[in-house]
């Protein structure tokens, strides 16, 4: 019994690539170093709060155009929707 779930593809790579990210950002000598008289730790985790969201949002976004590109999920098959002969 496998105890996670599947992945696709692209939601695996975006996981790597912020997991890698954030690991690349917590290197200890960015602590130090210093760009336009702020720590380039702070850039990392900065540019990372404002990166995740975006990223993961289009990598969502994109399975769902793949998906159905011209239909509205939300509006799918409920019996209540309406548009039937009456």
């Amino acid at each position: 019994m496998k105890s996670f779930f599947p992945m696709r593809r692209g939601e695996a790579a975006t996981l790597a690539f912020l997991i890698a990210f954030a690991a690349f950002a917590f290197i200890p000598a960015w602590r130090t170093s210093e760009l336009w008289g702020m720590a380039v730790f702070g850039w990392l985790i900065a540019a990372l709060m404002l990166l995740s969201p975006a990223i993961a949002l289009a990598t969502f976004l994109s399975r769902r155009r793949a998906r159905d590109p011209g239909e509205d999920p939300a509006a799918g098959a409920r019996p209540d929707a309406g548009g039937g002969p009456a």
